[in-house]
């Protein structure tokens, strides 16, 4: 089987240069008039054929197109890997492995410093990106109308509310504020930083999990306005591995920004903490650190403010082993293991349907 070649690192620099042009263009309309936001959300409701402005009822329906073009059965499954591990350690390998990951670029770390969207309640925050992937993960999410779909929708457009802010504040540059190339990064940081970290905690993914979720993601990229030719070559480990490095390779070490978020980030992880598993804020803390210096490295974790290694780091890989040895016996019996996936589901079900004051 042939697959999709990965972006050459000249691609990857153009990429620098795109942004997302339907959304760009409802951003513009949004800025123009706030009503716009109002007939955006009645559109999602009932099709683009009732909104009125030219630039939601495009958006829309490209929206509705993506979703009547995805594999049914794969919508249906949701993405499954997410599933093998309980809510409360996304906490750790999405929260402190990927998201502080996200925080490394200079370029985007001074577009979120400067909107203050990450700085200032960063909780508040963390729980809608929280929301938003347990919506766009589960089972059915992506279907047209469905939660996940809606709220990955306004995920889209907020990335380009963002990105129109920054051209505006400082004039239209070559390189674009939260360009394609920085969503190729926020996607991989999702799809390999995060699996990559729940792999050093001692939740693993076998090769076909991994290959359904990479899938499943690569569909739902498209929906967040990613150029499907920039991910379509991530198909496995090896190839997702690949992409992963070729754009470290044109991001630039972490800046002042970088290291601000991630102390906001390591405060908000503890904040997660205390609401998901009752965990005091000082405890949580110290946790979050702890594991996020595990997963992002000593030289990384330094350069992002976390600290020189501590004693209690070495706690981290004996926890991963019986993390690890637990879910070995789990998988040895489908019937058990099916049923643990589903409680899992069911957990993420309950987390949407109990947090959603706290994001309204």
């Amino acid at each position: 089987m042939t697959f999709p070649e990965l972006p050459t690192l000249e691609q990857l620099t153009t990429a620098q240069r795109r942004g997302d042009e339907l959304a760009d263009a409802l951003a513009d309309a949004v800025h123009e008039d706030p009503a716009v936001r109002g007939e955006f959300a009645r559109a999602l409701r009932e099709g683009s054929e009732a909104a009125q402005h030219p630039a939601v009822r495009a958006f829309v329906a490209e929206q509705e197109r993506l979703a009547a073009a995805g594999d049914p059965d794969l919508v249906a499954a949701g993405a499954r890997a997410t599933f093998t591990a309980p809510l409360a350690v996304h906490v750790f390998d999405v929260g402190a492995g990927a998201l502080i990951s996200s925080y490394r670029p200079p370029g985007p770390a001074a577009v979120l410093t400067g909107t203050g969207r990450l700085v200032h309640g960063t909780q508040h925050r963390l729980t809608e990106t929280a929301r938003w992937l347990s919506a766009a993960s589960l089972p059915g999410g992506l279907a047209r109308g469905a939660e996940g779909w809606v709220m990955t929708a306004w995920v889209r457009l907020g990335h380009a509310v963002a990105r129109r802010a920054v051209q505006r504040a400082e004039g239209r540059g070559v390189v674009v504020p939260i360009s394609q190339m920085d969503s190729v990064r926020t996607w991989l940081d999702f799809t390999v930083v995060a699996p990559r970290s729940a792999h050093r905690l001692g939740f693993e993914v076998t090769d076909a999990e991994y290959a359904q979720f990479l899938t499943y993601w690569r569909f739902l990229g498209g929906l967040l306005g990613v150029e499907p030719a920039l991910i379509a070559g991530a198909v496995d480990r090896r190839s997702a591995a690949d992409l992963l490095r070729r754009v470290d390779a044109l991001t630039g070490p972490p800046s002042e920004d970088s290291r601000i978020l991630t102390e906001a980030g390591i405060e908000a992880l503890a904040g997660g903490l205390r609401d998901l598993v009752r965990v005091p804020l000082g405890p949580g803390r110290i946790a979050a650190r702890t594991v996020a210096r595990h997963l992002q490295g000593p030289d990384l974790g330094r350069a992002l403010g976390l600290g020189d290694p501590a004693p209690q780091d070495r706690l981290v890989p004996l926890l991963a082993v019986a993390h690890r040895t637990g879910l070995s016996v789990l998988r040895r019996s489908d019937r058990v293991w099916n049923a643990v996936v589903e409680l899992n589901i069911w957990t993420n079900r309950r987390f949407l349907r109990e947090s959603a004051g706290l994001v309204a």
